[in-house]
């Protein structure tokens, strides 16, 4: 996948106001920055979740043994090592997709969970994120809490 962004941040880019990083990118050798310590660099990120990548300093910091740790899927099929449920795991017997949520410390099935980019948190399917107010309430049909713009389902129904 080719990168979408370049960034030319002065100051380091390990905040969010480099492009790259709020994008969820490593910089690369097309970007203009200068004392670059962007932590996604040298990640592969095709291979993590998106809580894993905005949780990174976690992830990098996980030891073997953290790694291999086994925990139970939700479904109670099987039990899998840590490392493979920072990107999506599949189980064949339910046909659902896990991963590992580092906000809620639990793994979590991913058509009922999924990590809000903007807020930096994982959220249940039942939440969505205002644009309006830039928060994320819950309620997919109902209006935002904060601010009383519509849910994004509130045509549908």
């Amino acid at each position: 996948m080719e990168k979408e962004y370049h960034c030319n941040c002065k100051a380091g880019c390990d905040t969010y106001r480099c492009v790259c990083l709020k994008h969820n990118e490593p910089c690369d050798e097309n970007c203009g920055c200068v004392d670059c310590r962007n932590p996604l660099n040298d990640v592969d990120v095709e291979s993590l979740t998106v809580c894993a990548i905005q949780n990174i300093d976690i992830v990098t910091g996980l030891t073997e043994d953290e790694l291999e740790e086994r925990y139970e899927l939700p479904c109670g099929h099987e039990q899998v090592a840590l490392k493979d449920l920072l990107d999506d795991c599949y189980c064949e017997e339910c046909a659902e997709s896990y991963w590992y949520s580092f906000c809620w410390d639990a793994v979590v099935q991913d058509s009922c969970t999924w990590h809000c980019e903007i807020c930096h948190a994982c959220r249940d399917w039942r939440e969505w994120h205002c644009e309006r107010c830039n928060k994320c309430t819950y309620g997919v049909t109902l209006p935002c809490q904060h601010c009383g713009a519509e849910g994004p389902m509130a045509d549908f129904y």
